[in-house]
């Protein structure tokens, strides 16, 4: 089979890897290449970067792509995504200033703190993961630091900046940084004096669409790239709100990875409003509406258990472990998971929530406390469910995206929770896929909704079990009580 020319390379910067994706000009994959980095842990909460990994793990992921014959120097586009809240500070001469925080660091929780007291911001557009406390800790901490900032870039920003020399970012960056008006879309500049910083850091800010240049003739050269290849503005990583099934009124897509992603499409009109803030509104995907929430440890607290419990009981590897803690009757023999490790999001925004498990006995063990686990997962996208339901939000399909789909029962387990057929349109490739309907729109004047249609299959259906409704019932409603207390206990201790 004649292999197809590639047309776009799209770039996800993760927090601990890079993946890059070659696509054709119908939106197949025709080539991938992973590269793993680390990060710094230094102190209990930190988390520190050096984004010259990143861009190390951009030429060797670009030099496995040509190695596996990928004629990169055809290539019409390139396009980066990324992990987002984690801002790349650059020196008068482009260079990164250290310490590069990164968004899953918690150290700025008093700045996050201070911050939404003077702002009355609602808590997804500011907390503590995103990139102004953490400028205000810098301020305070480091302010020799803060003196040499010249400019503010984001993961994705600094590659496309590496590659072409253009200093830009799209909406989403800002949005994700509390530097945004959400109503006019554009840099909210007076917030910078908490940081001691002047507007003059921030970059312009681009549509995701935009060409914003080509690649450097040198750079081309190295990477073996068309220096002709129109290079796009890009999008962060909350991409993945739209890239895990074809966003559609009434479909709620939940993307599976450390966290969790919920939200869906909202039909024109649809307006729902969540006095509580547990729920909202993101506009800044266009042409969509999208309305949910995130969950900060689904993922991760599965792996946090294996390896905590799985793994030290019996040596196996993780799906090995799940797998027999699948088998497990509902309801893990009366134990329950509060998956609270890293405090909660949706619909909680609280840092001082903390996980437990209750109800263990003697006649357990650690298939019973996986599997404990593994249902929480499950309980807490019902628990979002149940609030899209309370206001007047039609759920009539459920997809699952991200790599939680590939874990062992997990998918099964989310559709009896739920008590509904859960469809899976992706496991592997999820964000870039936005990326190139990106270059499509950009390049070509394609229409955005049909060229990302274009890059899904046809989905894979896990029917729900309606027999264990009353079981997965009456355990949802004992999570829920334990939940309450948690909630509890966590405003005592603030008081």
């Amino acid at each position: 089979m004649i292999q197809q020319s590639p047309y776009a390379l799209a770039v996800d910067a993760g927090t601990s890897s890079l993946k890059a994706v070659v696509y054709a000009a119908d939106g197949t994959v025709i080539g991938t290449a992973t590269q793993r980095y680390t990060y710094r842990a230094d102190q209990p909460g930190w988390a520190e970067a050096d984004p010259r990994q990143w861009w190390t793990a951009f030429e060797t992921a670009t030099a496995e792509l040509r190695a596996a014959g990928l004629a990169l120097d055809q290539l019409r586009a390139v396009a980066f995504t990324g992990q987002m809240h984690t801002a790349v500070l650059l020196d008068s001469d482009n260079q990164p200033l250290e310490p590069t925080i990164l968004w899953l660091d918690r150290r700025a929780a008093a700045e996050t703190a201070e911050l939404v007291a003077a702002l009355k911001l609602p808590p997804y557009q500011l907390n503590s993961t995103y990139t102004l406390p953490k400028l205000v800790w810098l301020h305070r901490h480091r302010p020799e630091t803060v003196r040499r900032i010249r400019t503010i870039l984001w993961p994705k920003d600094y590659l496309r900046f590496q590659l072409t020399g253009d200093l830009c970012t799209d909406t989403t960056e800002p949005g994700g940084a509390a530097l945004l008006n959400w109503g006019t879309t554009t840099w909210a500049v007076e917030r910078l004096q908490w940081a001691g910083l002047s507007p003059s850091v921030l970059p312009t800010i681009r549509k995701s669409a935009d060409v914003v240049g080509h690649p450097r003739r040198a750079v081309a050269e190295r990477l073996g790239l068309a220096p002709d290849a129109a290079v796009i503005a890009g999008v962060g990583d909350v991409a993945a709100l739209i890239s895990g099934a074809p966003p559609k009124p009434g479909r709620v897509i939940s993307s599976l990875g450390s966290s969790s992603m919920v939200f869906a499409a909202l039909a024109e009109g649809q307006a729902p409003h969540d006095a509580a803030e547990r729920l909202y509104t993101y506009p800044l995907l266009e042409p969509y509406r999208l309305f949910g929430g995130v969950s900060s440890t689904t993922g991760a607290a599965l792996v946090w258990a294996f390896d905590a419990l799985g793994r030290r009981a019996t040596g196996e590897a993780f799906a090995e472990a799940v797998t027999q803690a699948s088998t497990l009757e509902p309801g893990a023999g009366g134990l329950c998971f509060i998956p609270y490790l890293a405090g909660e999001r949706s619909p909680f925004w609280s840092d001082d929530l903390r996980a437990g498990f209750y109800g263990l006995q003697l006649s357990h063990d650690w298939r019973h406390m996986l599997r404990a686990v593994l249902e929480s997962i499950a309980f807490s996208l019902r628990h979002l469910l149940d609030i899209y339901a309370e206001l007047n939000v039609p759920v009539t399909e459920l997809a699952l995206a991200g790599g939680g789909t590939k874990t062992p029962g997990l998918c099964q387990v989310i559709a009896d929770v739920c008590q509904k057929d859960v469809a899976i349109y992706t496991e592997d490739e999820t964000v870039t896929r936005v990326l190139y309907a990106l270059c499509r729109a950009g390049v070509d004047r394609a229409d955005f909704d049909a060229s990302l249609l274009a890059t899904f299959p046809p989905p894979d259906t896990v029917p729900c079990n309606p027999q264990l409704g009353q079981a997965y019932g009456l355990a949802y409603e004992k999570y829920r009580r334990f939940v309450d207390f948690a909630v509890q206990e966590a405003a005592s201790r603030a008081r």
